[in-house]
């Protein structure tokens, strides 16, 4: 769009102060006016950045809004207040817990937590989602939407649930902040006063709670300025209503709205034919929308017999209009109602060779590794959450194993039982563990989850900081998720090792500190490589010669002064590309040392095998503190019952030797004392000593304020050899002393341990910075080949290179254009050297959980503060509440694959090409709504269509079939409300 506004869009720009109510068609530059109206105000009329409000519905949006704030307004952009309307709400009720009757350190439950406390409440998991739905609406509607008498005693035991584990959805975040701006007018007030305007983009999206907090927020001055669309109102199920623009309309005395009528997005025959299906729909607004632009396509509608026919002619259409047009696989979008048909075309298009994605939104809790690791950092800010203990374990088991331990004993719950706690969970796991066989891989499973649960719970005692947690937590396997430089760790050397490379982290960090530039000789197209892996390491300054610094993936010190060269000499003999990796390596690993700085390692001997009856007749601990044993605790201890002769041969204890001894009872005071706030270490307790020392010490004093970690799962994951105390101990060449012993064995595993976190250590150098393989490889193709340990991570990277989630190629042709290098190789060179076109088309057709891993944890660490003053609990609180709230992310669309999108998820996108999949009446509306003529979910279906049809510029297709997934699909009143000629499956 042209920066010159047009007279429609001027006269919103330019509106006098007081309520401006702005109805925008789509394609007619909404946020270009909302953005021009605040360029406005700070330039022309002089209001203070700082006094402007701009809420949006969607993350996504609200970047948009600051990205391109801060073209116009520079550093002033960053004080204005902007952002979704949920963390507005969440910021607001932070500040006032208190006043709004909330306890400090409350949490934010996303959708994945509250499906699992509806699944405490035996809800079934395909009526979950569908069930919030109505609770949305009944919270937001009130009396306009009242609840069944099931599902009214399901919201009282939900809403009861969250209460009691201090958790707020995110409808209590906009009710409860507009209950407290209603009932506190002294902090409404307050808050208020902040701002002397208030912007609000997609106003049709507001809800009745929404639409009172933000009018209280716009009291004091009424300066509200809204922007929306009646017919593009597709979210009834969040309480939204067009009739919302009326309500401002008629509240501020508005008689016209500003119409911006121009659509300077679609081409005039497919915006008048998507006119056509909203004339069946009343009017609320007067207004005449147009679009100018021709088209040489006219809107296309075919139909076919079934869902594969329909198919085939999508894929034989794709590749011809492409052939025709030239354009590329990003430039089209297929939409549809249902997931179902995306998931089925999916498969399609892949196996005929046409790269897609399936878009399902971008809720980070959607991506597996991340999902993983908010579950994790759940339990180690929450450890007794049965919640968040139930939503670990969904993602470590099987929905079918994870059913069979909720079928175990204390499970099931009943309707009107206790909630449970989060023992309770663990016992029902142990209890199904020891059922089963214990070579069995699911039994392994079973154990895997109870040593990483409370090991968890030890985690916060060895970190101060949020960044080293969730590596550590990384370091475990995540289903098919696998950071590739751990699992080939002992492949690997270890970057403190290499001369070079710690010479050169030392002037990389110094140059970053003296912010300094970084500048890479001329070396044939290798120092665009590395710019990019500087760059997606976090360090700003990297200049290209002709455009100045490279905008990095993530953060780090700004540099601005010139000063650092590297040149090709400073690799010695593994060459810059990999010296420069493994530099990078060290300096982000500095902070990776997290060895507990002290705990109590111990052990247990016992009259026999059976955790749930021996007893225990010798008890030994050691206390480390800084690596070094400073004090050790030894008794032997009566059991009152027999030793077993299998037993005594382990240990060589008999009844003689404990008869004079004293009681558990007796000795448990004195343990408990010498532990104190330490961690208790064992190694594989989690199935005999760890259970036994609770059992025997329950309901002692103190005893539920220990804490456990058990060292068999970081001993398993350093090394594929035997992870038994005594051959770590012969490994490692420690004396083990007399083994089967509890004072020496807990001595042999302090002094095990300690080796075993230096090695976890060495580890973590090789392994951090898995999201920079896809610049390694591109610049170890550039240098050439190698040998050792360069052709191994050339061989491992070159995947990640070609994969389809990497930008590095794109980043270097790019590059290479714009700096002149014609001397470097072309990028179709590049490819060839990594392998082929063939490789690359491949792998960028098949989604590869391996390939995402990298994406994935560099879209984490994007999101975590390196706030040095922040506490631990307050950093996972932060990361907690920023991944609840990117529920409202919005759709990643791919640039170089056909989108496969749901129509409501294409608010604010737009393609070429659009074919919209399955307009028949079952799918748009949907059976119900068609043959009961739900008047009001079929208007609604026509805007959904409506806003479907207008995301296309220049060529749009619909298309019906009879029968899809072997049911009839119903007519096609939709089609005939457009009077679209609709074609047999022969035509073209």
């Amino acid at each position: 769009m042209s920066l010159d506004p047009l007279p429609r869009q001027r006269l919103a720009i330019e509106a006098p102060p007081g309520p401006v109510l702005v109805i925008a068609g789509p394609g007619a530059g909404k946020t270009f006016c909302l953005i021009a109206r605040i360029n406005q105000l700070v330039e022309t009329r002089g209001v203070a950045p700082e006094r402007i409000c701009a809420v949006t519905f969607t993350n996504r949006a609200a970047e948009e809004i600051a990205v391109r704030l801060k073209h116009t307004l520079r550093d002033r952009a960053d004080v204005i207040t902007r952002g979704t309307i949920h963390a507005l709400c969440l910021a607001l009720l932070r500040e006032h817990a208190e006043a709004a009757g909330l306890r400090p350190g409350f949490g934010v439950a996303d959708e994945q937590y509250q499906k699992v406390v509806l699944g405490r409440l035996h809800v079934p998991l395909e009526q979950r989602g569908s069930l919030l739905n109505r609770f949305s609406r009944h919270r937001v509607q009130k009396q306009d939407f009242e609840l069944t008498h099931d599902d009214a005693r399901l919201y009282r035991e939900y809403a009861t649930w969250l209460a009691h584990r201090n958790m707020l959805d995110f409808d209590d975040l906009v009710t409860k902040a507009e209950e407290l701006l209603r009932t506190r007018g002294d902090i409404a007030d307050t808050i208020a006063a902040r701002w002397d305007h208030l912007l609000v983009d997609e106003f049709q999206d507001v809800n009745a709670v929404q639409y009172d907090l933000l009018k209280r927020l716009a009291a004091p001055h009424d300066n509200l300025f809204a922007v929306g669309d009646d017919e593009q109102s597709i979210f009834t199920w969040t309480g939204a209503d067009p009739y919302v623009l009326v309500r401002f309309a008629r509240d501020y005395g508005i008689e016209r709205p500003i119409v911006l009528d121009k659509n300077c997005r679609c081409s005039r025959q497919i915006f008048e034919t998507a006119r056509r299906v909203l004339a069946h729909n009343p009017q609320l607004f007067e207004k005449q929308l147009s679009a100018d632009r021709e088209s040489p396509y006219e809107v296309g509608a075919f139909a076919f017999r079934d869902e594969a026919e329909e198919a085939a002619w999508l894929l034989d259409d794709l590749r011809s209009d492409r052939a025709a047009s030239g354009l590329g696989w990003g430039d089209y979008a297929v939409l549809y109602r249902r997931h179902k048909l995306g998931e089925y075309l999916e498969g399609r298009l892949l196996r005929a060779g046409i790269p897609c994605r399936l878009a399902r939104g971008r809720s980070l809790v959607e991506d597996d590794v991340i999902k993983y690791v908010i579950a994790a950092l759940r339990i180690v800010r929450s450890p007794d959450d049965p919640v968040a203990l139930e939503a670990f374990a969904r993602c470590v088991l099987s929905p079918h194993f994870l059913q069979e331990v909720l079928a175990s004993p204390p499970f099931p719950l009943s309707a009107n039982s206790e909630r449970g706690d989060a023992s309770e969970f663990l016992a029902a796991v142990r209890a199904l563990a020891r059922r089963r066989p214990a070579h069995d891989p699911d039994t392994k499973k079973l154990w895997r989850l109870v040593y990483q649960v409370e090991n968890l719970r030890g985690l916060p005692r060895s970190h101060r900081a949020l960044a080293p947690l969730v590596d550590e937590i990384l370091s475990q396997s995540v289903g098919p998720y696998r950071n590739a430089l751990e699992e080939r760790h002992d492949e690997l050397t270890d970057p403190a090792d290499s001369p070079e490379a710690v010479a050169l982290a030392a002037r990389l960090a110094a140059a970053i500190a003296a912010e300094r530039e970084i500048v890479i000789e001329p070396q044939g197209g290798v120092e665009i490589a590395l710019r990019g892996m500087l760059a997606a390491a976090g360090v700003r300054n990297v200049p290209s010669q002709v455009s100045g610094p490279l905008k990095p993936r993530g953060t780090a010190p700004g540099l601005t002064h010139p000063g650092e060269t590297l040149v090709n000499a400073d690799g010695g003999e593994n060459g810059l590309a990999l010296t420069v990796f493994k530099a990078l390596q060290l300096l982000h690993s500095k902070e990776l040392d997290t060895a507990l700085e002290r705990y109590v390692t111990f052990d247990l001997e016992t009259t026999d095998g059976e955790v749930a009856t021996c007893g225990v007749v010798e008890i030994g601990a050691a206390r480390v503190v800084r690596g070094e044993i400073v004090d050790r605790f030894h008794t032997l201890v009566q059991p009152y019952q027999p030793i077993s002769p299998r037993a005594s041969a382990i240990h060589g204890y008999t009844d003689s030797d404990v008869r004079d001894a004293r009681s558990f009872a007796q000795v448990w005071p004195e343990f408990r004392t010498f532990v104190g706030d330490d961690v208790l270490i064992a190694h594989n307790g989690q199935q005999f000593d760890i259970p036994v020392l609770r059992r025997l010490a329950a309901g002692q004093a103190g005893v539920d304020g220990l804490v456990f970690y058990d060292t068999l799962p970081l001993a398993r994951s350093l090394s594929r050899d035997s992870a038994k105390l005594e051959d770590l101990a012969l490994r490692f060449g420690i004396d083990a002393g007399r083994a089967h012993h509890a004072l020496d064995d807990a001595v042999t595993l302090a002094r095990v341990y300690r080796e075993l976190e230096r090695r976890r250590g060495i580890r973590a150098r090789k392994a951090v910075l898995v999201n920079l393989l896809d610049y390694l490889g591109l610049a170890l193709a550039l240098e050439g080949a190698g040998s050792g340990e360069r052709d191994l991570l050339f061989k491992l990277a070159k995947f990640y290179t070609l994969g389809r989630y990497s930008e590095a190629l794109e980043f270097y042709q790019m590059e290479r254009e714009r700096a002149g290098r014609t001397a470097a190789p072309s990028v179709d060179e590049v490819i060839e050297r990594l392998g082929g076109r063939a490789l690359m088309t491949r792998l960028r057709a098949e989604p590869d959980p391996a390939q995402r891993y990298p994406a994935a944890v560099a879209r984490l660490r994007a999101l975590i503060d390196a706030d040095a003053s922040a506490t631990l609990s307050d950093s996972i609180d932060r990361l907690l509440e920023r991944v609840a709230l990117s529920t409202s992310e919005g759709i990643e669309v791919a640039p170089d694959r056909v989108n496969l999108l749901t129509l409501h998820s294409t608010k604010g996108l737009e393609f070429a090409r659009v074919y919209i999949i399955g307009v028949e009446d079952y799918q748009i509306p949907g059976y119900r709504e068609s043959t009961e003529n739900r008047e009001a979910e079929i208007q609604e279906a026509r805007r959904l269509l409506y806003v479907g049809m207008t995301r296309a510029r220049e060529r749009l297709v619909l298309t019906r079939v009879e029968r899809r997934f072997g049911v009839e699909a119903g007519g096609s009143t939709f089609l005939e409300e457009m009077s679209l000629d609709v074609q047999g499956a022969a035509a073209r």
